[in-house]
């Protein structure tokens, strides 16, 4: 039979990973402790695995679980970053946006901007903390070495000064199929999705300014959390 860290997601989120050694032990606090405690219900001798979310990974032995939970890194390698994925999203209807935050992570989008628009700004009460709660339950749910960087809301015209990468696809149900543009695999990209009412029209020519194609997802026009899944979910299948 397995055991519950065998069959529980085991893959934690430990940004003190980042400066330490081989052989060293690890007191863990608060969340990921609860986590490997009551979660993964770990037990000494058990191995798990981790990540700082910027590249290290690390296999530990648990060496302790109660009451304090330690663990002893066994291993240290490096993982290379993703190829950039980033995405420029307006505000979608509602609550949507931790869904959305989540399923970005959870796909491999390494860059996420929301944009305030003409039409539509993302509400004042953002929710960053919560947002950066779910970006660390996609990266355990992922196994990615690698955490989405989530950004403060900007205009659209500041984010589009950001050094953003060349290939650059903007959702609309106009534009030409995903397999008519280059192959993005192996090279950076950006996304764009409009808000709920969509870009304005000021909006879409400084969009083509900057570069962006339209690029159609589906025979229909999609809401802006579902476009930017869509989006993503594209370039997770041919990375």
């Amino acid at each position: 039979m397995r055991s519950a860290a065998e069959a529980a997601p085991s893959f934690l989120y430990l940004p003190l990973l980042a400066g330490a050694g081989t052989g060293q032990s690890l007191k863990l606090e608060l969340d990921e402790a609860r986590y490997v405690a009551k979660v993964v219900r770990a037990r000494e001798g058990e191995r798990l695995t981790a990540t700082d979310g910027a590249g290290l990974v690390a296999t530990l032995v648990v060496e302790s679980s109660r009451p304090e939970v330690v663990l002893r890194i066994d291993a240290l390698e490096h993982w290379p970053p993703p190829a950039p994925r980033h995405l420029l999203c307006g505000a979608p209807e509602g609550e949507r946006g931790d869904w959305l935050v989540e399923k970005l992570a959870e796909l491999g989008v390494t860059h996420f901007q929301p944009v305030d628009t003409d039409r539509v700004s993302w509400p004042d009460h953002l929710r960053q903390d919560r947002w950066a709660r779910l970006a660390v339950a996609a990266l355990r749910q992922s196994r990615s070495a690698w955490m989405m960087r989530l950004a403060e809301p900007q205009e659209l015209a500041v984010a589009l000064l950001e050094g953003l990468p060349e290939s650059r696809w903007l959702a609309d149900p106009d534009g030409v199929a995903p397999g008519e543009l280059p192959e993005p695999a192996v090279a950076a990209v950006t996304g764009a999705v409009g808000p709920s009412s969509g870009f304005s029209g000021a909006e879409l020519k400084l969009l083509a300014t900057h570069g962006f194609v339209l690029v159609k997802l589906a025979h229909t026009r999609l809401r802006t959390e579902t476009a930017a899944l869509a989006l993503a979910s594209h370039w997770a299948a041919r990375r």
